[in-house]
């Protein structure tokens, strides 16, 4: 019987283990900044190369990518202030202009919540009031012969 408890209590923990390290995301809604860039008849500048400048280091880019296919360049602002954004396409043609961040959107974000910290503490109870009652299930056993 104990070694069925204890292959059931395998069984039921290994999805657990299997699982690995948690990835966790946020959607912290107004806090990005959107900026879409396009030429004057209103065609995106899709999948260009751009860069980013924060006004607390104006020297190295602090954000690079491509644009998507609507021309849309996202970005968390960790500081408020003017930022310099660079797009160039291939031909030549391309934006170097200076974005205000206000200071209601530019800010360092929130850490995880609650729930980093809840999770593996309500993980652990759990086991621990398996154990408890396979320990208690035991000594009533134990009792009655």
């Amino acid at each position: 019987m104990i070694r069925a408890a204890a292959l059931a209590l395998a069984l039921a923990l290994a999805p657990g283990a299997a699982r690995g390290h948690e990835v966790l995301h946020e959607l912290a809604p107004g806090h990005a900044a959107g900026l879409r860039v396009y030429y004057a008849d209103g065609e995106p500048l899709a999948y260009q190369a751009y860069e980013l400048w924060s006004p607390s280091d104006p020297r190295v880019p602090w954000q690079k990518g491509r644009t998507d296919r609507a021309g849309w360049i996202a970005f968390v602002p960790d500081v408020p202030g003017a930022w310099r954004v660079k797009v160039v396409d291939a031909g030549g043609h391309g934006l170097d202009a200076m974005v205000q961040v206000p200071a209601a959107q530019g800010g360092p974000p929130a850490g995880p919540g609650a729930g980093f910290v809840l999770r593996p503490l309500l993980g652990v109870a759990v086991i621990a009031a398996i154990f408890a009652a396979l320990f208690a299930w035991q000594r009533r056993k134990g009792a009655r012969s």
